[in-house]
């Protein structure tokens, strides 16, 4: 019998929340709009350019009304309201906006390749001390702004938007727009968003893709049943004063979903990634009674599913990872390899294109190597969103996914399939004896409760919910209720609970912490009870820095110059420099991220250079790492004539204990503390500089020192994170 070939399972999640303010009905971010223009249909699109490629689309339903409003022209949007305001008529707070909002992109890739837009962005400046441009607000033109709003809508359109002939003239124009070119390209915009969803429709049809779903507004299913269920992957989570129990919530979430599915696609789902792969035996349950074929989560939640039943030691094997398995009566369980996953969604942006997709496609072939000749089809799952990495990959990743399309394609010991043609193909199922609560992230829920203002966040909603089941029992106005229902089903949704806390960094926290804080409220004036006063007091912490944080969990990397994988620095401390934030005002860096932490013994840092390392890093450059603190040490980093990499220490006092440097897409660094004179605990004082034949080029912090406190003992007792 000749050996079964691999089956592969893309599933790129399609996903955002509902950005509508409560109080006027507009929809306050863009990013659905932006999205929808430069991903939504191009990954539909890649796939249909390879003949019998097989993946999987997943779509929340709350992110179809929002692509059907925009596609109908009904979608009103702040960004795109500001977009069309005639430059000649701005006012001062409008330009203040737009000199800190319209640069909230990745500029690598999406700003510094086009001269004006470059050029707008180095006229902004410097942020004053509230972090507004007041010097560039007064000495930037008409013609400045006119074409900075045309630029932040312009670099978000793509592959497919980009052949349009009237969007590729802009790009060719570059520069002096008029209000009229203004306004066709947000016209342009809103009329392609009507084409994704039948799009869609069209590659389920003719091309042998599946589509399917998530919960109706990304609620995290487990938390809805029972928040205390954090606890089975983590029995000392802080957990929120009052419970929140509801599994009708959670049943209704998914009935929801479904019908909402029905409608746009003519058929029922026959599977469903649940929100951010979080399952338990209370969500398969629900899953089971609404007929789904099929469910997926993480090989993590599998891990911890195996364990409490004693049928994994340290690690899955192959055959455990890579097959599909049942729990009770229900529907079928995949498990994401979150290895392989997170390279796409974090790794390999940094790659050559070519050379990443050939990387992946040759781990796929090892898994076939490792695994028996059998005659049973196995299926490594690899499940990410399909729309946040891209701006980061060259091109939006075009040449990456057709690189690795058509290498999927054109190798018989590989076959794309679907999720349901899996099941087809494949009989046997593995048992799960128990589920193990848990999501993608560490196999456990912490993401989305724990923490003082996750949990706080909980309280509130958890208030809400128990008022609205008293109107319920009163009797209120069924319209009245069926509206305040969809308010707190909203406020139920992931998103808002995922920017509470200090794991994830956005500069919309305060508008993420707004619109949540007004879902809630809708619940008590739709029912005609004043809300209570705590819902006008912020959960985020005022004037928490997005581009800064400290440590928060010990780590212990892999010091190979490689992302090994998502959770390897996620505990760490950082300072973002420039790109995504935009709070940065260096037009162009050499120095993007640096991440730092600490275990028993070592303190490590993680430099991420604008480029690669081995490129921006020649002979007559030098990294330093400057200590001040509780002992002055300097540290530096070098490349010799042949290439080969140095770190040493360097200066008058040189400690025996030496530094370990790995090099290639990132540098890392690990310096035993022993060498910087912390033995117990203590505050690391330290700055970073590239130079170039003794000059120097960036320094960040670049007039003071970065404060690190380090006390590997108490943190992991005191702190935790996702």
């Amino acid at each position: 019998m000749s050996k079964r070939p691999l089956c592969v399972a893309i599933l790129w999640h399609m996903h955002q929340p509902d950005y509508r303010n409560v109080q006027t009905g507009e929809i306050c971010l863009p990013w659905t709009r932006f999205h929808g223009v430069k991903d939504y249909y191009d990954m539909g699109a890649l796939v249909a350019d390879v003949p019998g490629l097989h993946v999987t689309i997943n779509v929340v339903p709350s992110l179809m009304d929002q692509v059907h409003a925009y596609g109908q022209g009904t979608a009103r949007e702040t960004y795109a309201a500001l977009t069309l305001r005639n430059a000649a008529e701005l006012d001062l707070p409008e330009k203040t906006f737009l000199l800190r909002s319209f640069f909230q992109l990745p500029w690598n890739q999406m700003v510094l390749p086009y001269p004006r837009y470059r050029e707008l962005l180095e006229r902004r400046g410097s942020p004053d001390e509230r972090g507004d441009y007041t010097s560039a607000a007064d000495s930037c033109t008409t013609q400045d702004y006119r074409d900075l709003q045309v630029w932040f809508n312009l670099s978000w359109c793509g592959r497919e938007l980009r052949q349009d002939s009237e969007i590729a003239a802009l790009f060719l124009k570059g520069r002096d727009f008029s209000e009229e070119e203004k306004k066709r390209l947000v016209e342009l915009q809103y009329r392609f968003m009507a084409r994704i969803l039948p799009f869609y429709g069209r590659l389920m049809r003719e091309h042998g893709i599946e589509l399917s779903l998530s919960p109706y507004c990304h609620a995290i299913l487990p938390l809805l049943c029972d928040n205390r269920s954090a606890r089975e992957a983590m029995p000392d989570i802080p957990l929120p004063a009052n419970p929140f129990s509801f599994p009708g919530d959670a049943r209704e979430q998914i009935r929801r979903a479904q019908q909402r599915y029905l409608e746009e696609f003519g058929q029922p789902a026959r599977g469903m990634w649940p929100s951010e792969g979080s399952i338990s035996e209370a969500t398969a349950t629900l899953a089971g009674e609404a007929g789904f074929r099929w469910l997926a989560s993480d090989d993590a939640v599998l891990y911890n599913s195996l364990k409490k039943t004693h049928r994994v030691n340290h690690h899955l094997t192959a055959q455990q990872k890579f097959s599909a398995y049942r729990w009770g009566g229900g529907p079928c369980f995949f498990f994401r390899d979150h290895g392989l996953s997170d390279l796409i969604g974090f790794a390999y942006s940094r790659w050559k294109p070519l050379e990443a997709a050939a990387d992946f496609l040759s781990r796929f072939r090892e898994i076939w190597d490792a695994l028996p000749d059998d005659g049973r089809y196995y299926v490594v799952p690899v499940i990410l969103d399909g729309e946040n990495a891209w701006e980061h990959y060259p091109d939006n990743g075009t040449e990456f996914l057709r690189a690795l399309y058509r290498g999927l394609a054109n190798d018989e010991r590989l076959r794309a399939v679907t999720f349901s043609e899996f099941l087809e193909m494949e009989s046997h199922r593995e048992e799960l004896g128990s589920i193990v609560a848990g999501s993608w992230i560490f196999g456990n829920l912490a993401t989305w409760i724990g923490h003082p203002e996750k949990n706080r966040a909980w309280e509130l909603l958890t208030a809400a919910r128990s008022f609205f089941s008293s109107r319920q029992q009163e009797a209120a106005a069924p319209a009245r209720l069926q509206e305040a229902f969809s308010e707190l089903m909203i406020a139920e949704g992931s998103d808002w609970f995922w920017w509470y806390g200090d794991d994830h960094q956005t500069e919309n926290a305060a508008q993420f912490d707004s619109l949540f804080r007004g879902r809630v409220k809708n619940v008590y004036r739709l029912l005609g009870q004043p809300h209570p006063p705590a819902l006008d007091v912020p959960i985020k912490k005022a004037g928490e820095g997005v581009c800064y944080r400290n440590p928060v969990h010990t780590v212990s990397p892999r010091l190979d110059g490689q992302v090994t994988d998502y959770f390897e620095w996620l505990s760490a401390g950082f300072a973002i420099i420039s790109g995504g934030t935009g709070a940065m005002h260096r037009a162009e860096n050499h120095l993007e991220r640096i991440f730092f932490g600490y275990d028993m013994h070592h303190f490590y840092l993680r430099l991420d250079l604008a480029g690669d390392p081995s490129e921006a890093i020649s002979e007559s450059s030098l990294i330093q790492v400057q200590f001040v603190a509780p002992r002055a040490r300097l540290l530096q980093i070098s490349r010799a004539a042949d290439r080969t990499w140095n770190c040493e220490w360097a200066g008058d006092e040189r400690p025996e204990h030496r530094p370990v440097l790995g090099a290639g897409r990132i540098l890392e660094l690990g310096i035993p503390l022993e060498a910087l004179d912390v033995r117990s605990q203590a505050t690391l004082r330290f700055s970073v500089s590239i130079l170039h034949k003794n000059r120097e080029l960036q320094r960040y912090p670049p007039h003071d020192f970065l404060d690190v406190s380090v006390d590997p003992r108490e943190i992991d007792r005191q702190e935790w994170i996702v």
